[in-house]
Parts: C-alpha cells; structure tokens; sequence
C-alpha cells in the first residue's frame, strides 16, 4: 500500500475491528496497533484524540448508546484521528455515523458547538500522536 492511502483502505471495516462498548481508548488502542502492525508507514498520519473536560461531562451525539437526537454525556471519550493530503476524517467505533467519517461531519453531527450548552460541557482535546506516543494538549472550543 503507497504511502497516503485512502482512510478507508487502510482499516478493515467497522464489523471486522475489535470492539468493546463503552471501552473507547481499548478500541482506539486496537486500531492503533492495527496501523502499526499493517501500514507502519503511515502511522504518523493518526492521532488518538482525547475528548473531556475538567467536568468530565462531555455530550457527544450520534452514538449507539444515545437516543435520536440527545446526546450520551460521557466522563471522556477518545476517536482516532487521520490528517493525510489536507484530509482529516474520524474513526469512532461507539458512532452510528460512517466509519470513517469527515471530520467536518463528525464535528457537526457528533460534536456540536459548545456555545448552545452550558459552560459544564465546554470540551478540550488531549492528542496522542502517531508513532512517537507525544501528549499535544489542544484547548478548542468546538
């Protein structure tokens, strides 16, 4: 597989990851270990994205936990994230959205904005880089 492949090529599907619900970082980790195993090449490429709040209170909606429309609030929750070519898409193995999916759709349909929520649900970001394992710390509001 060349370097930059499509994100799609480079997972196998959602049915075929290892899976755990309710275990996100677990299966973030798997998926990780799957990259690194398979495609070590482009490893760089992916980031394991932790999403919580000093709260630990965070709404995250399109989940298979969630009822239509309402959000799960969770104490954290962690995607894997996957930056090549000026792309960015999303692997959450707990969403009913594509997998992977755009990470413009992601943020919209999963995140949200934090300005229609109360001050108790402003999310941060803590990124696992790739193949060195660096903390990034990333404050965004959403």
């Amino acid at each position: 597989m060349e370097h930059g492949a499509s994100s799609s090529s480079l997972l196998p599907g959602r049915r075929d990851c290892i899976y755990t619900s309710c275990y996100c970082e677990e299966n973030v980790w798997k998926l990780c270990e799957y990259i690194r195993d398979q495609h070590p090449h482009v490893l760089e490429e992916f980031s394991a994205v932790f999403i919580s709040n000093l709260n630990k209170t965070i709404p995250i909606w399109e989940q298979k936990n969630g009822a239509v429309d309402e959000p799960v609030v969770w104490d954290y929750h962690v995607v894997l994230l996957h930056a090549s070519r000026g792309q960015t898409c999303i692997y959450d193995l707990d969403s009913v959205l594509p997998f992977p999916c755009s990470c413009s759709m992601y943020i919209d349909k999963a995140l949200r904005t934090d300005l229609e929520w109360n001050p108790q649900y402003q999310r941060s970001t803590l990124q696992k880089i790739g193949q060195d394992f660096q903390f990034a710390v990333l404050w965004a509001i959403l």
